[in-house]
């Protein structure tokens, strides 16, 4: 190997090859962690990462049989992350890495939001060069943006919310885009008194949360349905809590809309308790400092014609709603906000 090298820096000079190798790895770094999320996706997404999360080993050979995949894709993928430190093989059985353990975990809810904007991602030079437009030939995979946004938010966001909520001893809660219920399922978890019913209009997030809930339904304590929230029915349960979170900011592009939303469930709920999460923008001088994961999150909403609002914005749309602010949680770091309204 000393004498292959040798003979690069005498073919190239020693600061050429220097350079060369600084450049490469560099480069590679970006060229690594698309093909490393491609392959993880492909795992995460087929279900065998969950399954890997269950048993030490697998023999991938048999999981590839028991699902009908193809053997030579699957044994590619595999001998690839294992060779970046993802999993770990000992013949045809594997097991994750330390560091694939680590970010199947926590961090899982980044690669399923990702996979939610893939379609943008794959389309990017149509949508650069207007030959396709966003929200009539692209459009983003819902389920997967209420299960990403859904594990993300137990980090912070839900946990934020459930307190404020019980804090104020709410009792019966409806909350307006539910995603994949996760926050309503935490509150039945931590509260069994607490009845909730979630609303969601896209179908395909209520057939996700209708096989969730033959599973598990807290005692009928949990229920959702398709609705618009600009249309609710009007046969909903007596309520003391109205929710939402990372809801409103994709109705910015008309903020007059939200206050009239607003407005309206003031008038009809009386003085309920309202709990509104939303994503505050941050400054891009501060994010290309400190590069936190908001980098990509402005651009999911940038490709998909979303717009985010600070956290004066949404102040002002709140006191025009007529709306106090009983209670604030601003959260610049994350560019996020929680407030509790009456």
């Amino acid at each position: 190997m000393l004498g292959q090298i040798l003979k690069i820096i005498k073919l190239l000079g020693l600061g050429r090859a220097i350079r060369m190798k600084r450049h490469h790895d560099k480069g590679l770094t970006y060229i690594r962690g698309y093909a490393a999320t491609c392959c993880w996706w492909s795992l995460l997404n087929n279900g065998f990462l969950d399954e890997l999360a269950k048993e030490e080993y697998i023999d991938w050979r048999e999981y590839v049989a028991r699902r009908s995949l193809r053997e030579h894709v699957m044994e590619a993928i595999i001998e690839y992350l294992t060779g970046i430190g993802l999993l770990e093989c000992s013949g045809d059985s594997v097991r994750m890495s330390a560091d694939g353990v680590a970010i199947f975990q926590e961090p899982r809810g980044l690669f399923e939001l990702l996979w939610a904007y893939e379609p943008c991602f794959g389309e990017l030079g149509n949508l650069l060069s207007g030959a396709k437009e966003y929200g009539c030939d692209i459009s983003r995979d819902v389920t997967y943006v209420g299960i990403g946004s859904g594990r993300l938010c137990e980090q912070l966001p839900y946990p934020v919310m459930r307190q404020m909520v019980l804090n104020h001893g709410c009792k019966h809660v409806l909350d307006l885009g539910c995603g994949d219920m996760a926050f309503l399922s935490g509150l039945c978890r931590l509260n069994g008194d607490i009845c909730c019913q979630g609303i969601d209009c896209s179908k395909e997030m209520i057939d996700f949360n209708t096989k969730q809930l033959e599973r598990e339904d807290y005692g009928g304590r949990l229920i959702t349905s398709q609705a618009d929230m600009f249309n609710l029915p009007t046969d909903l349960p007596e309520v003391d809590c109205i929710t939402a979170c990372d809801t409103f900011h994709e109705y910015l592009d008309d903020p007059e809309r939200i206050v009239e939303l607003l407005k309206g469930l003031r008038e009809r709920f009386g003085d309920v308790l309202m709990v509104i999460g939303e994503f505050c923008l941050q400054d891009p001088v501060w994010l290309a400092k400190h590069r936190t994961a908001s980098l990509e999150h402005h651009l999911f909403h940038q490709l998909s014609n979303q717009q985010i609002g600070s956290a004066e914005q949404w102040r002002d749309i709140f006191s025009r709603a007529k709306l106090e602010i009983v209670q604030e949680q601003v959260y610049d770091m994350i560019g996020h906000g929680y407030f509790a309204l009456r």
